[in-house]
């Protein structure tokens, strides 16, 4: 399988917090975890299997009172 198909768009995704801790940039917030890395990547290392968790965001249109 591709690289491109194992792992989902992180910046797509409703989970994805961008933080401004030092060394830990990226939080997921479906699974709970802050890293140095994407979590995708964590997760692939970790666990050998692409990330389940995740949920698209929802589209601009897609929000109350747009």
């Amino acid at each position: 399988m591709s690289d491109q198909r194992q792992r989902p768009d992180c910046f797509r995704c409703r989970h994805l917090e961008i933080t401004w801790e030092h060394g830990r940039g990226y939080a997921c917030r479906g699974m709970g975890f802050k890293s140095k890395e994407i979590p995708w990547r964590v997760v692939l290392a970790s666990s050998g299997q692409p990330c389940q968790v995740f949920s698209p965001k929802p589209g601009r249109g897609a929000r109350p009172g747009a």
